[in-house]
């Protein structure tokens, strides 16, 4: 009995050496592309958003936003009294007794406004429903109402900031309403993924994560600048309603909030495409909402300053570019400076380096990678508490001032692109293509 054990024994050595060859030491095998995402949305403490991953590429959709992410209707998280059905070769879902709820996973990484869309068919007079709101049962952060037409369409139902996080969008479906697809893209959003993008087969290196990480942590402003940065005094600004000084009296260098809140916009012009970093030295009074171009999005919280704050670190294209504020009452802007940064993957582990971590070179060991991981889970609450949800806007209509935009150009290094819409087959899309340089305002979306 004992040499039976004896044998049985060796021949588990023997295997488990074969085996290593094949699979390798899972303390030293390099870490894949999608193991990473999946290890970096975790550190963001998105678990509910990976578990309803099933797909690397739902994964990688989740961290880039390269695409408005399309959900066929049957692609769902839960529903209750609803039945899936196929009409013409596709896939629906519908509720054929009372009202059916069909919600569906959306990871958010980058703060931003997310756009809203159904195609549904149904009567007009019974419209459907549609809310958004954070896993877990928190309350719904937006609710929008969709009128259905007899023939499936796209019905755009809203838009709605969200901050990062793993929410789901659910939809109530009156009897008699059919859904095709649902569809959520953000307009402007920097993607988080590597150089040269997610691969399912790539090994991830150091480099990968310096740049997964320090985008997802919203850190680039840490990057070493290029060039000495511009300047402007907020001064500089255009007024939505500008103030005519007293007599005698000096105007002011600073752009203030006023009793009810203020909108003001500035223009100018970048000499080079880059990646910059847009910083303002602010007292945020209640809170400030910043927008480059029309399009990416960044709010500074109240309670932040006086001092110099990070906005956004963006791509731009060389040329002209405008900067919209909004401010709440007691919000200030002193001054706004724009630094480009240098923005090679090398630079990106330097400065991650000097944040505290070293990714190292070459291929990431499980080991390294779950000590990248934890990294970024200390560094999460820091970027939570820049975040506070949406500004609320000064009372009136936005001001009359037509965005310049510069030509899109290719972007220097690592930097965003537009969404792209998904193309279902079925119709026309939420966004047009958007250039890979500088933001771009989308075009209103057709319903």
């Amino acid at each position: 009995m004992q040499r039976r054990l004896k044998t049985v024994a060796l021949v588990a050595v023997v295997v488990a050496a074969a085996l290593v060859p094949l699979f390798g030491d899972p303390r030293v095998t390099p870490v894949t592309h999608p193991l990473w995402a999946r290890m970096l949305l975790r550190a963001l403490e998105m678990n509910d958003a990976v578990k309803a991953s099933s797909q690397a590429s739902d994964v990688f959709a989740a961290l880039s936003w390269r695409d408005s992410r399309a959900f066929p209707a049957d692609d769902y998280l839960r529903s209750d009294g609803i039945v899936v059905a196929e009409e013409g070769g596709r896939r629906t879902v519908a509720a054929p007794d009372g009202t059916g709820e069909v919600s569906y996973a959306i990871a958010v990484v980058q703060a931003g406004d997310y756009q809203l869309r159904a195609r549904l068919s149904g009567d007009p007079a019974r419209p459907a429903s549609a809310e958004i709101a954070p896993m877990g049962g928190a309350p719904a952060l937006r609710t929008f109402t969709l009128v259905p037409g007899a023939a499936s369409d796209w019905v755009f139902a809203g838009t709605a900031h969200l901050d990062p996080g793993a929410y789901t969008a659910s939809l109530l479906l009156p009897p008699g309403t059919s859904l095709e697809y649902v569809e959520v893209a953000p307009p402007c959003v920097n993607p988080v993924e590597p150089a040269g993008g997610w691969r399912p087969r790539a090994v991830t290196t150091g480099e990968d994560v310096a740049l997964t990480s320090l985008k997802a942590l919203d850190l680039e402003h840490e990057l070493a600048p290029a060039d000495s940065p511009i300047e402007r005094e907020g001064a500089s600004f255009q007024l939505e309603d500008a103030e005519v000084p007293a007599p005698g009296e000096e105007p002011s260098r600073t752009l203030r909030g006023g009793r009810h809140g203020r909108r003001a916009l500035l223009v100018v012009d970048l000499p080079e495409a880059g990646l910059y970093t847009l910083s303002a030295f602010v007292r945020s009074g209640n809170g400030q909402r910043w927008r480059a171009d029309g399009c990416r999005k960044a709010v500074v919280c109240p309670g932040a300053g006086p001092g110099w704050l990070p906005v956004m670190t963006q791509s731009f294209s060389a040329g002209r570019h405008t900067v919209a504020v909004t401010l709440t009452e007691g919000a200030e802007v002193e001054r706004v400076r724009l630094e480009r940064k240098k923005a090679t993957p090398s630079d990106y582990v330097a400065a991650l380096r000097r944040l505290g971590f070293d990714p190292g070179e070459g291929a990431l060991t499980r080991e390294r990678a779950l000590e990248a991981m934890r990294f970024v889970r200390s560094r999460r609450d820091d970027l939570a508490a820049r975040l506070c949800g949406d500004v609320t806007e000064p009372a009136g209509p936005p001001p009359a001032l037509a965005p310049q935009v510069a030509q899109a150009t290719a972007p220097a290094g690592p930097g965003p692109s537009g969404v792209r819409p998904v193309d279902p087959g079925v119709g026309g899309s939420l966004l047009p293509p958007q250039e890979a340089a500088s933001p771009v305002t989308p075009g209103v979306p057709s319903s």
